[in-house]
């Protein structure tokens, strides 16, 4: 049975309403953002596993209510779950499960998808939402590099060209299903290209989406190497060749710190800050991306599918939890509205939050851990209060009356709120600035790992401690404007800032004057109008070089020394 979702007819909205009541949700993405019914969605999410093991259940309802574990998510402000599965569950859909039947009497002689479309109900209830992800091949079993199956599995799950299609599912979808995570971290071989069919993941992507075409909400798209790398999507983003399912489409990666993998950039003496750059190059640039042919600064969601680990009291895991929240805030994923969107009936007022889904509710995922201790009930105060300051305001949804209400969310950092062109129809506009920059049109961008040649710009002005602090600005990627433009504006650059303090003295802070208009920046605070100051932790030794902050700008930009504070 194919799959299907109750979906509205395009429903016009206000953006002055906190809350709207429609029949039925549609999805669609613009701007960065995901959109149902026109509202920016604020995404707080929750991977809960189980079904993908060799239980073929929420872990945990073994001894206890799956109710207790609903409600502990509802009660910590969720409002998604990440539910993992394997092919063969779908296609054998087995009984017998492991259930403690006294204290879930409703669940017992359920097959797993009976007991998935209880799950899938259940969360409808509270208000969450629900992504499927196509976690694993065989329960219980090792994720598969590639989405390709085995000759046998391939025998028993439809697919297209030996690709995994969900079209076989034999379960209804609630209105609550709102995404499919098509294939968990492809790796080892898999590649993202144009040059190998057998490996390109990103072009099984596309095949997989186009064979899901009933399905009419989102489609998640991880990265290759366990998820984290999309780098490649600048030369080769997602292109279905439907304008639907492309505008449907969330690139989704994966990132996690010392306790799950210690890389060497978790053991360098910059660390976290290092941090900054990699994972701008790997998939924050993404949401810069010009989309399509709309010509405008504004690509394709960014969701974080998974993140989390131990995250113990003054561990290095704790550092890259900590780090990580800030740097999602502070980049304002998948918040990237800032260019004006051309979108008819549209206005945004209330931007979204970075948008993630935490790994995990379960105690028992080994190099993680979860939100709860290992008696499946007390809850991990550390860890919660991670994920509440990662996202403190998401979106809500309540069914009520036969009909799905929803009360926006909002972002918590003031400069993340974005100004949004509205277009109300033929030949005429109408503009609300809430904040952001100017208005301007571009065309693809440059691939991020090549830098555009410029010449540093610098200026040296004496810190009180003697001789100098010199700065200057590296051009890391640049987007070549095309069409309307604004005040002469025909380019947005990205710069990096590199600071060296060249006096004796440690120099705790650093006033820089932009000089440009200012689409987005990093590891900067605003002082005032074009004035900004490097954050207290970035402190800057005698001979040192800091290079950690940066931003976007319309046009050229040539920044200056304001003034030089010493610790």
């Amino acid at each position: 049975m194919k799959l299907r979702l109750l979906l509205l007819l395009p429903f016009l909205i206000h953006s002055t309403m906190s809350q709207q009541c429609v029949n039925q949700l549609q999805w669609t993405t613009a701007g960065g953002n995901i959109l149902v019914n026109g509202q920016p969605l604020v995404l707080k999410g929750i991977n809960y596993f189980g079904f993908e093991t060799e239980t073929y259940t929420p872990h945990g309802i073994w001894s206890y209510d799956l109710n207790v574990y609903l409600d502990f998510i509802k009660n910590n402000n969720f409002n998604a779950i990440r539910v993992p599965f394997s092919l063969e569950m779908v296609k054998n859909n087995p009984s017998n499960l492991n259930i403690n039947c006294a204290t879930n009497p409703g669940l017992c002689g359920k097959s797993a998808l009976q007991l998935l479309d209880v799950f899938i109900d259940r969360a409808a209830e509270r208000g969450f939402l629900i992504m499927l992800d196509n976690h694993r091949i065989t329960p219980g079993g090792g994720i598969s590099e590639l989405w390709l199956v085995t000759i046998a599995v391939q025998q028993r799950v439809s697919g297209i060209s030996g690709d995994f299609t969900l079209a076989d599912a034999n379960y209804e979808i609630q209105w609550n299903v709102f995404a499919i995570d098509l294939k968990n971290e492809p790796h080892d071989s898999a590649s993202w290209g144009n040059s190998n069919a057998a490996t390109d993941w990103n072009k099984a992507a596309e095949r997989i989406i186009n064979s899901l075409s009933s399905f009419l909400g989102l489609f998640f798209v991880e990265g290759i190497e366990w998820g984290n790398r999309l780098e490649n999507v600048a030369q080769f983003p997602i292109n279905t060749g439907n304008p639907s399912l492309n505008n449907r489409v969330v690139y989704s990666p994966h990132c996690y710190g010392p306790s799950v993998y210690d890389r060497p950039e978790f053991n360098t003496p910059d660390f976290p800050n290092n941090l900054d750059g990699m994972y701008m190059v790997k998939y924050g640039f993404i949401v810069n991306q010009t989309e399509g042919n709309e010509n405008i600064i504004s690509g394709q969601p960014v969701v974080v599918g998974e993140w989390g680990g131990r995250a113990e009291v003054g561990s290095k895991d704790m550092t890259w939890n900590q780090w990580y929240i800030e740097w999602l805030r502070s980049k304002c994923i998948t918040n990237n509205v800032s260019s004006f969107l051309h979108l008819p009936f549209l206005s945004l007022s209330d931007p979204p939050a970075p948008s993630q889904f935490y790994w995990c509710l379960n105690p028992n995922s080994a190099d993680t851990g979860g939100l709860l201790e290992d008696d499946w009930l007390t809850p991990i105060p550390r860890k919660i209060n991670l994920t509440n300051r990662a996202q403190p305001n998401p979106t809500k949804f309540q069914a009520q009356n036969g009909q799905i209400c929803i009360t926006a969310g909002a972002f918590p950092e003031a400069h993340c709120q974005v100004g949004v062109k509205v277009t109300d129809g033929p030949g005429t506009t109408t503009t609300t600035v809430n904040a952001g920059p100017t208005t301007i049109t571009t065309s693809a961008p440059i691939a991020p790992s090549t830098a555009v040649a410029q010449a540093p710009s610098t200026t040296t002005v004496p810190s009180s401690g003697g001789g100098g602090v010199t700065l200057s600005t590296v051009v890391v990627n640049q987007w070549q404007a095309s069409g309307v433009t604004i005040l002469g504006l025909r380019a947005v650059k990205q710069y990096t800032l590199r600071i060296s303090n060249g006096s004796p003295s440690t120099v705790c802070s650093v006033h820089i004057k932009l000089n440009a208009s200012i689409k987005d920046k990093w590891n900067l605070d605003e002082v005032s109008s074009d004035l900004y100051r490097t954050p207290s932790w970035m402190t800057i030794a005698p001979d040192a070089v800091a290079d950690q902050a940066g931003y976007i700008a319309y046009g050229e930009s040539v920044p200056t020394v304001s003034s030089v504070h010493n610790c």
